[in-house]
């Protein structure tokens, strides 16, 4: 299927110039064939799904929303996760495009692991992606002190955490708050309609 970049959304092109950006990031290379110890990489769902709530709170998306959702770790523990929906199926449009090539794998605890890697047309398209898009991506992934690169990564521990933090100063030391579900306080009210001049509750 052949696609161009005006095809796509804003938050779309965002979504998937962020993967390209992850990928590099991970194999440290700029260029596209991802290779480290002789292994093509694969961007992990869940690691991707936090960087993306991390980019909702900071405003990057025009769209998505985020809602806590029970996500099991390492096919063990089951947490509540801040998981963007709009994002999840804007993901999987960019699959049917063709854009992204989507692995599941079982584990030996009989879990499943998703991984996402950028296709050839997906190369072709992150060519002609806005440098507006490009900078919102980038200005994310710098430290604002030093303006070195962050470092992503998990503690493990009784609960995990997902923080980004500079190697060389302590300035962009960030929780991402993942997997801190939000009270949100809402208001009811009954509904009534009127039926044949009967009042139906």
């Amino acid at each position: 299927m052949d696609v161009e970049i005006k095809d796509l959304t804003r938050d779309q092109q965002l979504l998937l110039y962020t993967i390209d950006y992850l990928l590099k990031w991970v194999s440290g290379t700029d260029d596209n064939s991802f290779i480290q110890n002789g292994k093509r990489i694969w961007i992990k769902e869940l690691p991707l799904l936090a960087v993306i709530y991390y980019q909702i709170i900071k405003g990057s998306y025009e769209t998505y929303d985020y809602a806590p959702t029970s996500v099991q770790f390492f096919g063990r523990s089951c947490y509540s996760c801040n998981i963007s929906y709009e994002g999840v199926d804007d993901i999987e449009d960019l699959r049917e495009l063709d854009i992204l090539e989507k692995i599941r794998l079982s584990t030996a605890k009989h879990g499943f692991v998703t991984a996402y890697r950028i296709t050839p047309q997906g190369y072709e398209l992150l060519k002609q992606i806005p440098a507006d898009v490009k900078e919102e991506v980038k200005n994310l992934f710098y430290c604002k002190k030093c303006n070195t690169h962050l470092k992503f990564y998990m503690e493990l521990g009784e609960k995990p955490i997902i923080k980004m933090d500079c190697p060389i100063c302590d300035e962009s030391d960030t929780d991402l708050d993942f997997l801190e579900s939000e009270d949100v306080s809402y208001v009811s009210e009954p509904y009534f309609i009127r039926v044949s001049d009967r009042l139906v509750r």
